[in-house]
């Protein structure tokens, strides 16, 4: 069903969970669908754990990002009181 898809767990493609990563690409059909609402929402933003986004924790890093929308908005408080610090 995806041919250019490789990843370690092919049956969870499409079982509702948004995985990130190498599921969340053309050739895994965004995780078998369940990656569309997140890259609506993110787009741009390719992170391994996009549960991570918006939880409540500032993680930095590739989650710290304009497309990640800056951790889902968990590191504002963060940004602003150390601008310019990337970890």
């Amino acid at each position: 069903k995806y041919p250019g898809c490789n990843v370690d767990y092919v049956h969870s493609i499409g079982d509702g969970t948004c995985r990130g990563g190498d599921y969340n690409t053309e050739e895994c059909d965004w995780d078998g669908g369940d990656c569309i609402k997140f890259n609506e929402k993110y787009p741009g933003c390719n992170v391994d754990y996009v549960h991570s986004i918006g939880d409540g924790t500032c993680r930095g890093g590739d989650y710290n990002t304009e497309e990640c929308d800056w951790d889902g908005g968990d590191c504002i408080k963060f940004n602003e009181k150390y601008p310019g610090c990337n970890v």
